[in-house]
């Protein structure tokens, strides 16, 4: 099953492995949220919003080094860099993780080939982290990140400003969803609505940026290590006109 014959293809792998397969300057918007390294798993399933701070994410093992988990996350956003257009977008949502009595602002992101366009904060409006010797953080980022002048549609989206006020999702088996609203608004300022374009999440999780691709009319491409969350996806999308499960298949 080749991906020209689907407009919505997610493929179990490695997102490493998945991006090297894509071609050059072939990718109009990312909208992507990796494993934050937040430590050792505990090992519960489920949506952790209210659950406490580490998650269980399936096959990965959310606990690398912090100099390995940057390197990991250069090499990603350099190949983010390679696949999008010179007019394309790359949304890339991390925060400021609070460990070791220390903040740890994701400064890496800054060193990758990708220019930083945009700083967004999504105002989550709620905390998982209660510790009584901290401010409740209830705040992410998301660096709207480009290789030159995007293609912007502001009047498509429907947060215009750069503090975007959204609730996660509570309804999603998946530990670490994305809102339905965030994706869609990301999809939305980078993609024109009903065009060919290709949108790209390689850490797809349980589907939710596919989703918001489907809904608009855009072509979506997904990597995702797990087998179970590309069920999940997969799932989810089971009542779109047009689905494609390429796990198997050839991209591009």
């Amino acid at each position: 099953m080749s991906f020209e014959q689907d407009r919505i293809c997610i493929r179990c792998c490695d997102c490493l492995d998945g991006l090297k397969s894509v071609e050059t300057d072939s990718i109009s918007c990312v909208v992507t949220s990796p494993p934050y390294n937040k430590g050792t798993q505990n090992q519960k399933t489920g949506n952790q919003i209210w659950k406490g701070f580490k998650i269980d994410y399936d096959e990965y093992q959310d606990n690398m080094s912090e100099e390995d988990y940057a390197a990991w996350m250069i090499e990603v956003l350099n190949e983010l860099h390679r696949v999008i257009k010179p007019d394309g977008s790359v949304f890339f949502n991390h925060k400021v993780i609070l460990k070791d009595c220390k903040g740890h602002f994701p400064k890496w992101v800054l060193e990758s080939k990708l220019s930083l366009y945009q700083m967004i904060v999504w105002d989550r409006q709620c905390s998982s982290n209660m510790r009584s010797e901290t401010l409740y953080p209830t705040h992410e980022l998301i660096f709207w990140l480009t290789k030159g002048k995007p293609a912007v549609y502001k009047s498509q989206a429907r947060f215009k400003n750069d503090i975007w006020p959204i609730l996660p999702d509570r309804n999603n088996k998946h530990p670490a969803p994305f809102p339905y609203a965030l994706a869609e608004n990301c999809v939305n300022l980078a993609c024109k609505k009903d065009s060919d374009v290709l949108v790209l999440d390689p850490f797809t999780g349980s589907g939710t940026v596919a989703v918001a691709a489907k809904a608009n009319g855009l072509r979506f491409l997904g990597f995702e290590l797990s087998q179970g969350y590309v069920d999940m996806a997969n799932a989810r999308l089971s009542g779109t006109e047009r689905k494609g499960d390429c796990t198997q298949g050839t991209l591009l």
